[in-house]
């Protein structure tokens, strides 16, 4: 298996999307680099971008309840560096880490931490796929499409 290495930001370079927490971060702590993907990439080339990536990056605070880079993430195996507004979905030392919103000397602590402990983070990436599995695998999907369905159904 080929070794795994970076982080990968997805989504446009705003302000909600922490953007400027990101390239602080990044000039603070110079050990790493982020891919940068766009918000119109196909899902193919996501998840091919995201096997190559060590992490995911999300340093902002205004995703809305379940963002799709986030899931797409843990259906890779890939672990997320977020900020605390994901404390609900991302869990420290498990499928992630997390970091106060805003702080790029946080998040550089974070990247930091990532790049010095590969093997940690490659264990928090199988955690996420489980997460994944168990929480938004096919009887999630079932459930979100079919129970939809029948509480509209019964309306």
């Amino acid at each position: 298996m080929k070794r795994r290495s970076g982080g990968i930001f997805v989504g446009a370079l705003n302000t909600e999307n922490g953007a400027r927490t990101l390239l602080t971060a990044l000039d603070l702590y110079r050990g790493t680099r982020v891919e940068i993907v766009g918000p119109g990439a196909p899902r193919s080339e996501l998840r091919e971008r995201m096997a190559r990536a060590a992490y995911l990056v999300m340093p902002g605070s205004g995703y809305g309840e379940l963002p799709r880079a986030l899931i797409e993430a843990f259906a890779s195996a890939l672990p997320v560096i977020a900020s605390r507004s994901l404390a609900e979905l991302v869990q420290p030392g498990r499928n992630g880490l997390l970091f106060e919103a805003g702080s790029a000397r946080d998040l550089a602590r974070r990247l930091a931490w990532a790049e010095a402990f590969p093997e940690k983070m490659r264990q928090m990436g199988e955690w996420s796929q489980a997460d994944y599995n168990a929480r938004f695998g096919a009887d999630w999907s079932y459930q979100k499409l079919f129970g939809e369905r029948r509480r509209y159904a019964r309306a």
